[in-house]
This record gives structure tokens, sequence and C-alpha cells, in this order.
């Protein structure tokens, strides 16, 4: 089994870097303010004629638009790679995760066929539209809970996430040095005192430390795209398909690798919410820990003002059961749910420079944080 760096020890790096840097706003609220969501490819291949038929074309128009869509953008881009046709009649589209960070050579974690079933799918689920729904109402993060098919065994791990959702409610609090803009309007601050901007919230969304669980079935056929965003989100997954899987989504949707099984407990669920309710020491996105998962939603519309509009970042979810149906039904390549089997290492994430007041200080966190993050999070796995 491979070692990982623990949360303990990670977040006691980004203590250190909150001394150094001084950015107190939460890792939740930070991500949710000020990361912006990392982009998904999703390649087009024609069939052996070497173009698109008239349904498949409508498929790739309807993704192309999502990534340009004003009012409820998917975080994807399109491709349409004609120099690799599929040998088959029929046509194809496969979702790769983001090149920054997996890195040039990957496989896709889904193929499908170019369908406008498989195309809606890709960007469109119920369990997402919760996720976005929870964290644009204040939760701290969402927590996936990915069940095993045993009954018993997914209640218990549902159990187990209550009860550190009580402990962290309990024993964890905001940092202090958070401004909003209503704070910024009573108090003024001494004078000579600067007031740092990354300590200032950007929007109206409650400020709390709050968690709330969704389940998903492994077999929705719904979910299936979403799925595998997460399960591949380590290369080893699918070696506890039979276990219960917990992925923390925070931010615009930014999942931590999962607890699993008997690791889903209180104190393993209770340091990733030490993370993530920790402030944000390392304000660059890429040396944190986690991936962006692809969802279709305007943060920035819905951040906007001194309202939360959640209508606005939510588009209707066409003909959901007609349309997982006909996949099923329809589906002549096995697209629903078919994992490839290797993706490629990690990238090296790239450094974006600190505030060159700290620089002697803020190599230093550098260089600590890259160690951290080039290991990520240790995963509780099952004894």
């Amino acid at each position: 089994m491979k070692h990982r760096i623990g949360l303990i020890a990670l977040a006691g790096l980004f203590t250190f870097a909150t001394v150094a840097l001084a950015c107190q706003v939460p890792v939740f609220r930070y991500a949710l303010e000020r990361w912006e969501a990392d982009g998904y490819q999703v390649v087009f291949r024609p069939g052996a004629s070497g173009k698109l038929t008239a349904k498949e074309q409508e498929a790739f128009d309807f993704l192309s638009k999502k990534a340009q869509d004003g009012d409820y953008p998917a975080n994807i881009f399109v491709y349409f790679d004609e120099e690799k046709p599929e040998e088959t009649k029929a046509g194809s589209l496969a979702l790769v995760y983001p090149q920054k960070i997996r890195g040039l050579e990957q496989a896709p974690i889904w193929k499908g066929a170019a369908t406008i079933e498989n195309a809606k799918l890709i960007v469109e689920s119920p369990a997402r539209r919760e996720i976005v729904k929870q964290l644009l109402e204040g939760k701290s993060a969402v927590w996936m809970l990915v069940e095993s098919g045993n009954t018993e065994a997914d209640n218990g791990a549902e159990e187990a996430m209550k009860a550190a959702f009580v402990d962290a409610t309990t024993n964890l609090k905001i940092p202090e040095g958070v401004l909003t803009q209503e704070d910024l309007q009573k108090d003024e601050p001494p004078p000579g005192v600067p007031i740092d901007p990354e300590n200032i919230l950007r929007s109206e969304v409650p400020l709390k430390i709050d968690f709330s669980i969704v389940r998903v079935n492994r077999e929705d056929p719904a979910e299936q795209v979403f799925l595998q965003m997460l399960l591949n989100l380590e290369d080893d997954l699918g070696e506890f398909s039979t276990e219960p899987m917990v992925f923390p989504v925070f931010g615009r949707g930014r999942a931590l690798e999962p607890l699993i099984g008997k690791g889903v407990n209180a104190n393993n669920a209770l340091d990733y919410a030490g993370y993530l309710c920790g402030a944000c020491s390392c304000e660059v996105k890429d040396l944190n820990p986690g991936m962006d998962l692809l969802i279709s939603a305007n943060w920035d519309v819905a951040l906007e003002g001194s309202e939360v509009i959640i209508e606005k970042i939510l588009p209707p979810l066409e003909g959901t059961a007609a349309l997982t149906s006909a996949v099923l039904a329809n589906d002549p390549v096995g697209a629903v749910g078919v994992p490839l089997p290797e993706i490629s290492a990690d990238a090296a994430a790239p450094l974006s420079a600190f505030r060159s007041s700290y620089w002697v200080i803020g190599i230093g966190v550098v260089l600590l944080v890259v160690v951290a993050g080039s290991v990520l999070i240790l995963r509780k796995k099952s004894a």
C-alpha cells in the first residue's frame, strides 16, 4: 500500500503558511469565491466514414454551446479528433480529466456513443445539481457517499459522518480576521493599518461551519459519468468497489480523495473538516489537494451582489428518467460508465508567485506545500 502524507501534517504546513501569508478566509470559502474550476476535455471521434452523422453533430453542438453558455456554463473544452476515427460505423465521445492536473497524455475516464443523451449525462445529473444548491446555500462541504450496495455498511458510513459533523460544528471555529462587506462599513481600521483584501469575503453566502451528506447509488444511470469523475481520482479505487466511499466536495465542486470502508469514521472526517475550515494559507489552487468536478453552474452570477441566485445557476434538468432509460436501452458501445484502465501520473503543478512583500518566507512555504500537494491527502483505507 502506498503511503501518503496525512491530513494533519498537511494542515500543519498550511497553518505555518497562515502565519506567513495571513489569509484568514477558510479554505472552503476561499475556494468558492476565488478558485475557477479546471476544464475537462470532451473528445469526439467520427465513425469509419470520418464524418459525424446528423445526430452525432447534434451532440457535438450541444456540448460546444455548453462550454460557452452565458447562463449555465460547463467547465469543458470540446474537440473533434478527425485523425483518429473509430473503426465502427458509429462515432464516439470521451471524457478526460483536466490536462493541467493529469498531464498531456492520459486515457479517458469515460467513453460512450456520440449521442445527445450521453452528451447531457456528461454535464448534468441530480447529484451535481444538489451539490451546487447546497454549496451556494452555505454548506462548508457536501460529502458524497458512494454506496457499496451493502445497506448496513452504507448506513453505518452515513451515521459515522453525521457524528463527525456534530464534532466539527462543536470544535471547529471560523478563523479570526475574516471580514464581510458589512464589517468594512461598520469599523474603520486604525490609521496606518492596512486591510488585507484576501481576508474580505466577496459574497453574501452565509459563512458557517455546516456539512451535509448526499448518497449516490453506484447503479444509478443518471450518475454514471459523475461517478467516473469520483472513482478515477486514484488509480486503485476500483479495488474497493464493495466498500462505501465518502468524498468531500467544496468550493466550486472540488473533490478530495475519499474515506473508504472502515476509514469512514468521525476521527478521519474531522481531519478533513479541519483542513476545509482552516485558514486558506496557500491561495494558489494548484498547490492544494483535490480535483475539480465537471459541473454546469454560473458561479460568478450566483455570487454577485447581495443575494444567492440559486435558480439562475441551476438549469432545468430535462427528462432525466427518459434520458437514462434511453441510454440503457440504445447504447451500442457500452456508453454508461465505461472506465478505461490506465490514467497517467499527475503532472507537476505550476508554481505561482506569492506576494512580493513575503517572498523569503513565501519560497519556503511553497516548497513545503509542493511536497504535501504532490502526494495529496492521506486516504484512510480500510484496515
